[in-house]
């Protein structure tokens, strides 16, 4: 690893965030302060192939984003709400660590109150009669249903901790969804199926351990703490796999591709650890 790999991934890193906490009304704003860092991550990447493809895949984003292509995972950091629910502030940090959290928070992270809002790209609109979930690949059996097929299926309770790579920690979640393994099991997984790539409405995607989504408190949620999920936090359904961070827990997922090899998925593609454990603080691929 070049000395320099981390300071470039120190400037992406900042560059991603201007872009995932970007408020409403203030995307240009947060693009431009993006592109300024990448653009410097590209000088100081010259030579290193890997770095700057990197960098490149985030420049090509801001095209698309600039271009107005608002389904692609590059147009923009937040969305406003739907439901009127007042969750979109950055969170409040807790300053002391309560004594039920003391083994809880990993290393490197912070408690907030509230529930912050981030991701890329934006939701379209849910269309119930059209809406599909599938799962495909290496598995015996192709999965096709429906929105009221899935909250058909036995649904669970689950409460887990919620870790952002970008620094917090939410305790104490009540997610209400169905166990991502009742329809893994549907689906009846090769027996050399070794990972899954979860996708998203869109281009974003996220690549898995299938034995993660094994996890009994892995689950497909539609409901946060007995209310239905907002749209900006992943309604109609989001993946919830709390063992790792929270940009693995894909917003709007659709569809379970079973793999035979690993395939990076969106953020992993642009750096970031291909696993993703907090405990390990497993960030960054440079690392």
């Amino acid at each position: 690893m070049s000395a320099d790999r981390g300071q470039i991934f120190k400037l992406l890193e900042t560059g991603d965030n201007f872009l995932k906490y970007a408020r409403p009304g203030r995307e240009e704003r947060a693009a431009a302060k993006a592109r300024k860092r990448f653009d410097k991550a590209l000088a100081l990447a010259a030579g290193d192939l890997e770095m700057t493809k990197q960098v490149s895949l985030r420049l090509d984003d801001l095209e698309r984003r600039d271009a107005g292509d608002a389904g692609d995972p590059g147009a923009s950091g937040t969305e406003g709400a739907e439901d009127g629910s007042d969750d979109r502030d950055e969170g409040v940090l807790t300053h002391d660590l309560p004594a039920h959290a003391s083994e809880r928070v990993p290393p490197g992270q912070r408690l907030v109150h509230r529930w912050p809002v981030l991701h890329v790209g934006m939701a379209q609109r849910f269309h119930p009669r059209t809406w599909r979930f599938s799962v495909s690949g290496a598995c015996a059996t192709e999965v096709d249903l429906s929105y009221d097929e899935v909250k058909a299926l036995p649904t669970v309770e689950m409460r887990s901790d919620f870790h952002c790579v970008t620094g917090w920690s939410k305790l104490d979640n009540l997610w209400m969804g169905v166990q991502a393994g009742t329809i893994l099991a549907m689906a009846a997984p090769a027996p050399d199926a070794t990972h899954v790539l979860v996708h998203a409405q869109g281009s974003y995607s996220a690549n898995l351990p299938l034995e993660v989504l094994l996890e009994d408190q892995c689950v497909l949620a539609w409901s946060h703490n007995w209310a239905d999920l907002s749209v900006r936090h992943g309604w109609p359904l989001r993946l919830v796999a709390p063992s790792l961070y929270g940009w693995k827990s894909v917003k709007w997922v659709r569809s379970f591709e079973l793999m035979t090899e690993d395939r990076r998925g969106f953020w992993e593609e642009r750096g970031y650890h291909n696993l993703g454990d907090p405990w390990r603080e497993e960030r960054f691929s440079y690392q």
